[in-house]
Formats: C-alpha cells, structure tokens, sequence
C-alpha cells in the first residue's frame, strides 16, 4: 500500500472541485496521460487501504463507528504496541 504523493493530493482537490482530467492536465501544464496514470495510482492505492481495514476489521482490530476508525482495545493500538517494542 502506498501512501499519496503530493501531486496525487493535489489531484484529488481539483477533482474535488469538478475538474476533469483535461482541465487538470492544463492546470498543471502535464500531458492528460499524467493526469490519467496519478488518477488510476489514486484509485488502485484506495483499493488497497479499503481492503486492509476491511481485513483489520475482520479480525477486530478496529470498528467503523460515525465514519471515524476507532481501535477495538488500547493494546491493539498500533501507536501504543509500537512504543512497547
């Protein structure tokens, strides 16, 4: 699982905003194709994350609750396991 680029960010606000590719790629003055391969990195990167908290919450790692992950026991807590070690 890869973590977003700054560009990639950046793509996801204009899209945000309406924008289509073409309208990107001349925003940032990159060819279309650019614009179309951050895109698919973006979606491909998306479908990783939700598979890995699919898996997590599976095993009970963690809960959806009001659209904000929350850890099942502190001691499952990556943060605080990772301070341990």
């Amino acid at each position: 699982m890869g973590i977003l680029t700054e560009r990639e960010k950046e793509i996801i606000r204009m899209l945000k905003r309406g924008m289509s590719a073409k309208e990107i790629a001349g925003s940032l003055g990159t060819p279309v194709t650019s614009v179309s391969r951050s895109i698919t990195s973006i979606r491909r990167k998306a479908q990783d994350i939700e598979e890995d908290l699919s898996f997590m919450r599976e095993i009970g790692f963690l809960s959806l609750e009001g659209g904000q992950l929350k850890f099942i026991t502190p001691d499952r807590d990556p943060k605080a396991l990772s301070k341990r070690q």
